[in-house]
């Protein structure tokens, strides 16, 4: 049986980066932000509850939508919630607050405790309307000090919604050829997760992961496709992301990462 499941890819994203860094602590120390927008689906439309994070790190890398070649492979896969860097690096003050600005409304972010890191969310409980693909203005007043956070401000697009045409369950040997609405211009990739149960494992608990251009077409290769086949629980979670990055005073970056997820995650 095909099974279909949602866990957002842009936090995966954002706790993979702790592992590639454990090891750099030779290096200084530099500001970096993140702010993921990941789209949730309500009643009436569509809501996002975004999160702001803020640290002083070394050796980060910083996610960007613009893929330049397609790939695939295949490693584990858990459903167990991500690891916030919090965990790894301090958290820096970006300031009282962090301003949105939608086109129909302005929200604002606010500091709270997370476990052992510090992160910018809504007041609101049930997530904030917006429309995907509208441009939000991010206004962050920064903060002073070894622990304060560069002051920027920017306006970045956020991922539109878009349908995965049916592809049904394919024979040991074929590719899965995946087909969807292309994006409207070259800043934002396409991420299809394809997890699967291995022998012996009674969850999921391995994926092919696929990056591609969001041109519209590509496939999985065949090498890739008959473990998931075969496997007695499967599913699968395609994800539009984009991205703004920025550099920000004393060395450092700032990542706005927006997603589109299929399955649509509910509101809150």
């Amino acid at each position: 049986m095909t099974q279909r499941g949602a866990r957002p890819l842009a936090l995966a994203l954002l706790a993979s980066l702790a592992v590639a860094c454990s090891g750099s602590t030779e290096l200084q120390s530099v500001p970096y932000g993140f702010l993921t927008f990941v789209a949730q689906k309500s009643t009436s439309g569509h809501t996002a509850s975004p999160i702001g994070t803020f640290y002083s790190a070394s050796g980060l890398g910083v996610p960007t939508s613009t893929s330049p070649w397609d790939s695939c492979r295949v490693q584990a896969y858990t459903a167990a919630p991500a690891v916030g860097l919090g965990s790894v690096f301090p958290s820096m003050d970006a300031g009282t607050s962090i301003q949105l600005k939608l086109p129909s409304r302005t929200d604002s972010l606010f500091p709270v405790t997370s476990g052992s890191e510090t992160q910018y969310r809504p007041r609101t409980s049930s997530g904030i309307p917006y429309t995907p693909g509208d441009s939000v203005g991010v206004v962050i007043p920064g903060a002073g000090g070894d622990r304060g956070f560069p002051a920027i401000s920017f306006r970045a697009k956020t991922a539109e919604a878009f349908a995965v045409q049916d592809f049904g369950v394919p024979a040991v040997g074929s590719r899965i050829d995946v087909r969807w609405n292309a994006a409207q211009d070259d800043n934002a990739t396409m991420v299809f997760s394809f997890r699967y149960t291995t022998p012996g494992a009674s969850s999921l608990s391995s994926q092919i992961y696929c990056q591609f251009r969001d041109d519209g077409a590509d496939s999985i290769p065949t090498r890739f496709v008959s473990s998931w086949v075969s496997a007695s629980q499967k599913t699968w979670v395609a994800s539009r992301v984009r991205t703004y990055v920025a550099p920000v005073s004393k060395g450092g970056y700032f990542d706005f990462i927006s997603t589109y997820e299929i399955p649509t995650p509910p509101s809150p």
